[in-house]
């Protein structure tokens, strides 16, 4: 199976297009598989995932085990089996960050290896702390995130890494809370390369930009806008660091003039932050912001109040 995904033909499109046969083919494997065997499969596909392999240029080897660890994943394990995730875990996403680090600097290798990385990455860390239960294991997952490029690229793959570094934190968020206790600034620094990309590609363009771009800049809003959702859900975590993020906004809003349908997802979600802060936040925002920037935030901040607080109040009437 590994040579066969490692094969000239194929491609991500026909390895996923093959994904539900794959899925059952290796459940099969895994059902009737020893501890010993399962362990075996798992230092196969490690050896699919050294750095050498991109440096001998074989990415199709990586493809490969990627593919295979990603099908793994999504095996239910239990006893013996589980135990050598647990062992091996920390080993692959060590490798990850350094296949991710190679295949960065080719942007031939974005949609063939780098946002495979990510769906991996998000679904190893959708395991839980069950799997993964080192924290510093889970935030080296903040290091492939960072080393990532969003700059310059084509715009399916554009859309292919945003989706997958969104993955990957909603992932972090939802599935590792004991990490998010002290790593909100790394998934704040991460997050935040979302929003400012979004709002580069985002910019009134005139007659330059085309629909279909339009089209991805919107999708990617829209998964900005969800996370700002997510964000203020896990108020514990996030509350002493809602004014910060809303000052992240608009500093950067100050900078560009956003296309109406981009600026309409983003504000929505900044709405959500600003529900978080109480009246001292205001002020240190006030206080803090520079002159321009302050102007922009009492705009935005008579929006919020007129608009969606009045909304919430009725909603919340009608409810009850």
């Amino acid at each position: 199976l590994n040579k066969l995904l490692a094969g000239p033909w194929i491609t991500v499109s026909v390895i996923q297009n093959l994904e539900v046969e794959l899925k059952e083919l290796v459940a099969q494997l895994v059902e009737r598989c020893s501890p010993k065997e399962f362990y075996i499969m798992m230092k196969l596909v490690l050896q699919g995932l050294e750095v050498t392999n991109i440096r001998k240029q074989n990415p199709k080897e990586v493809l490969s085990a990627i593919t295979l660890m990603k099908l793994l994943l999504s095996c239910p394990v239990s006893g013996d089996s589980e135990k050598a995730f647990w062992f091996t875990a920390p080993q692959i996403i060590t490798a990850l960050v350094m296949l991710t680090q190679e295949a960065s600097q080719d942007f031939l290798l974005i949609p063939i290896i780098v946002v495979p990385i990510l769906e991996m990455v998000a679904a190893l860390l959708r395991q839980g702390e069950g799997i993964i239960r080192n924290p510093h294991h889970v935030t080296l997952a903040f290091s492939i995130l960072l080393i990532v490029p969003l700059d310059h690229l084509k715009m399916e793959d554009y859309y292919s890494v945003f989706l997958g570094i969104h993955e990957v934190l909603f992932s972090i968020l939802q599935f590792h809370p004991k990490v998010m206790l002290k790593a909100v600034p790394s998934f704040l620094n991460c997050f935040h390369r979302l929003v400012a990309s979004v709002m580069h590609e985002g910019r009134q363009k005139g007659d330059k930009g085309s629909t279909a771009e339009l089209e991805v800049i919107q999708k990617c809003a829209h998964l900005v806008e969800r996370m700002y959702t997510h964000i203020a859900a896990k108020t514990e975590e996030f509350t002493v660091f809602s004014p910060f993020i809303v000052a992240e906004y608009m500093n950067r809003l100050q900078k560009v003039t956003l296309h109406p349908a981009v600026k309409k997802h983003l504000t929505e979600g900044i709405y959500r932050i600003l529900d978080l802060c109480i009246e001292n936040d205001i002020k240190f925002l006030n206080a803090s912001l520079q002159m321009g920037v302050r102007e922009v935030f009492k705009e935005l901040r008579n929006d919020y109040l007129h608009y969606h607080k009045m909304k919430n109040q009725g909603d919340e009437k009608y409810t009850a």
